[in-house]
């Protein structure tokens, strides 16, 4: 069986590569995700299928740290994707998972896009 943070490692490389089959593989039938201060998805596996339809591709993909507290596993990252309108859009994630079992059953996801400085 895996430890935590290898369950973490392979559902956030799962994420980058927008397999959500085996992102759903890792998790409890009611898995919960959410931004705070932005939105929260409905309970369950399906609601987590159905956002991912809407995410945009991703260009490149970096797994950071991983930081382990008993059943919770922080991760952080960096993604380059394209926009609606074919610009790209970088930023960094720190997501906080919490596991039971040994399967997700939260994520809270922290995104931070970088701004474009004045020339």
């Amino acid at each position: 069986m895996m430890n935590n943070k290898e369950v973490v490692k392979q559902v956030i490389d799962a994420f980058l590569r927008l397999d959500i089959e085996t992102v759903l593989s890792h998790a409890t039938d009611d898995i919960q995700m959410g931004w705070p201060g932005f939105f929260d998805l409905a309970p369950g596996k399906e609601a987590l299928r159905e956002f991912f339809k809407s995410v945009p591709p991703m260009t490149s993909a970096t797994i950071g740290d991983l930081i382990v507290d008993g059943d919770k596993v922080a991760g952080t990252g960096f993604i380059a994707s394209v926009d609606e309108n074919g610009q790209p859009r970088n930023c960094f994630f720190c997501d906080v998972y919490e596991l039971e079992k040994g399967k997700v059953k939260k994520i809270s996801s922290y995104m931070v896009f970088e701004q474009k400085q004045p020339q």
